[in-house]
């Protein structure tokens, strides 16, 4: 009998201070208010799987970002960038039977928490399986901040939570696309 492989868990990250508890999450995974938001349009999709591999079905998968300039659409956020009023940063889907998920979204930005530090561009998740949570965050490669961000430093396995965006063919111009795939305990 040959030995099974185990998957590594996804590393779990921090809330954090921008979760929009007050807003309605749109459900069609559409945050770019059918294209009208500004910036690089993100086509973001990926599996829910537990450590055997096997899909997690019916998981829900919240996401929530800063906009293209760097800003929430959050009451604890007084930075000066602008806001889109097309931009939803906060969406909610459920896995198929196959484990997928899928967000068309924007690129997030850096934005500044005090004078002297930045947090890198990223994406907030929310899995919620059967039986467990996940809070974690998606970073990109080669961001400015990545090096000095306390909080993608801190993860066991920070590879495992920085992604590579690639352009995609028959979408809007400069559009990109990027896998990140969520493991789960047991689901």
């Amino acid at each position: 009998m040959a030995d099974t492989v185990e998957l590594l868990t996804t590393p779990p990250q921090i809330l954090g201070p921008f979760y929009p508890f007050m807003h309605k999450p749109t459900d069609s995974g559409d945050l770019t208010g059918g294209g009208k938001a500004q910036g690089t349009v993100l086509y973001l999709s990926g599996r829910v799987v537990n450590k055997k591999g096997e899909p997690v079905a019916g998981a829900r998968v919240e996401i929530w970002q800063a906009n293209c300039h760097g800003r929430y659409d959050h009451p604890n956020d007084d930075t000066n960038q602008p806001l889109d009023p097309n931009f939803n940063g906060f969406a909610v889907t459920v896995t198929g039977a196959d484990g997928r998920y899928a967000f068309k979204t924007v690129r997030p930005k850096a934005y500044q928490v005090t004078p002297d530090r930045w947090r890198p561009a990223h994406i907030h998740f929310n899995v919620i399986g059967k039986t467990e949570q996940l809070v974690t965050q998606m970073y990109f490669v080669n961001e400015q901040y990545n090096a000095t961000d306390s909080w993608l430093n801190s993860a066991a396995r920070k590879d495992a939570l920085i992604t590579d965006p690639k352009p995609i063919a028959g979408k809007e111009p400069g559009a990109l696309a990027v896998e990140f795939d969520v493991v789960l305990m047991k689901g």
